[in-house]
């Protein structure tokens, strides 16, 4: 008979959730010393923040953050102090980049000279802007102090010539911001001024041949060339003898004001000024060569004197100089379109030759050929139009007796060339 053998169990005591020591619920003493809360956040996680040595401190962040867990669901402290650490951190970043707007301008400068044709212009815009703004942060200047500024500018400047500082303005700030160093473009809100049609300079045979007589003669082939063939300044310095093709008389410009290849037939004038300029050339087998070696950078430096001295020379000989007033080397293009359109050419075409991206840029030429304009509504006499418009009636044909200038193809010639030659006189062509 096998006999049972029974092992007695330790029976443990239940795990006690007394505090130990005398503080309400929620506070208790940390192991380093000072008290401390605990609390659950609005997220479900359990905290323990220490507080300071004082119990009563420590009670009031409990009941504080019991609070806050009840009356911001999804609120949590950890979350809240890291959110908080990477402010503190992004500010202290961007206070240690915050430049002043002249040494913002350097940078921009940089990058102007790589990107941009007419980073020069920037320059001498950006210069003036620094005497305004120079020594003040990029985040202090606001939009108001900039329209202040840009209306500072109509005592100077044009109204065309102020909105181009006002774009520079805008791609400057535009580039901090997409840097960090401002929140937003101030000059966004900063409107442009309404650009009126200024007056459209051109010359004249005449006025050509007294600005050409006072140029130095080394300038003379350069200011031919610009004339006839509209090339910018820019462009015709940059002109290597790779770029003539003499053969077919045509002038490449490998890189236009818009980034884009272009090419300029060469009249007979131009060819026969670029075989003088080609007979002379000091390195001939080298592609590279320049086709103008100017000693100058900018048309701004000689030009000016030398149309004060054609415009002397003009009243000299009691002849009209008021229209050379104001005339740059770059209204040598507004000479070039102005004869195109005088002679007959289309838009499309001086579009074509000019460079321009737009026929919108060339209508401001269309005035000078209203013989265009009487050539369509002479299309409304009979026999030289359309078959029946504006035909009389018999009897009225006979009553009215239309003299040969109108009816004849001779009078009608003659008609035209009269008109022509009016319409030239007016357009101040001799």
């Amino acid at each position: 008979m096998s006999e049972t053998v029974y092992h007695e169990t330790a029976v443990r005591p239940a795990r006690s959730t007394r505090k130990k020591d005398q503080a309400p619920r929620g506070v208790f003493r940390h192991r380093s010393g000072v008290w401390a809360a605990r609390f659950t956040c609005g997220a479900g996680h359990i905290h323990q923040e220490r507080v300071g040595p004082l119990k009563s401190d420590a009670i009031r962040v409990y009941h504080d953050r019991r609070a806050r867990a009840h009356n911001e669901p999804g609120w949590c402290s950890a979350i809240e102090r890291r959110d908080a650490r990477a402010r503190v951190r992004l500010e202290a970043d961007r206070e240690r980049r915050l430049v002043t707007f002249r040494e913002y301008a350097q940078t921009y400068l940089e990058y102007a000279k790589i990107h941009k044709r007419s980073w020069r212009s920037d320059v001498g815009r950006l210069a003036l802007c620094s005497r305004s703004f120079g020594d003040r942060r990029l985040d202090e200047i606001t939009s108001l102090e900039l329209e202040q500024f840009r209306d500072s500018l109509l005592d100077i400047r044009s109204r065309a010539t102020v909105n181009r500082y006002r774009d520079l303005l805008s791609a400057v700030f535009k580039r901090a911001a997409r840097d960090g160093l401002v929140a937003v473009n101030p000059v966004r809100t900063v409107s442009k001024f309404k650009e009126a049609g200024e007056r459209l300079l051109w010359l004249t045979v005449e006025e050509e041949t007294a600005i050409r007589e006072a140029l130095t003669p080394d300038l003379r082939p350069l200011f031919a060339v610009s004339v006839h063939t509209g090339l910018r300044w820019s462009e015709q310095v940059a002109l290597r003898w790779k770029d003539v093709d003499m053969l077919s008389g045509v002038i490449t410009v490998p890189r236009a004001k818009h980034g884009y290849t272009r090419r300029v037939p060469a009249n007979s004038l131009v060819r026969g000024v670029l075989v003088d300029l080609g007979s002379g050339r000091a390195r001939p087998d080298d592609p590279e060569e320049p086709v103008f070696p100017v000693r100058y950078t900018e048309a701004s430096k000689f030009f000016p004197k030398a149309v004060e001295r054609a415009q002397a020379a003009l009243r000299e000989a009691e002849k009209d100089a008021s229209r050379l007033d104001g005339y740059t080397w770059h209204s040598n293009r507004h000479t070039f379109a102005s004869r195109l359109v005088m002679a007959g050419a289309d838009p499309l075409t001086v579009k074509e030759l000019g460079g321009w991206r737009t026929l919108a840029m060339v209508q401001r030429y269309a005035h000078l050929a209203p013989s265009h304009l009487a050539a369509a509504v002479e299309l409304l006499v009979p026999g030289n139009g359309v078959e029946g418009a504006g035909k009389p009636a018999a009897s009225d044909a006979q009553e009215s007796a239309p003299s040969a200038a109108g009816r004849s193809p001779e009078g009608a010639v003659e008609l035209r060339r009269n008109f022509d030659g009016a319409s030239a006189r007016a357009a101040g062509v001799s």
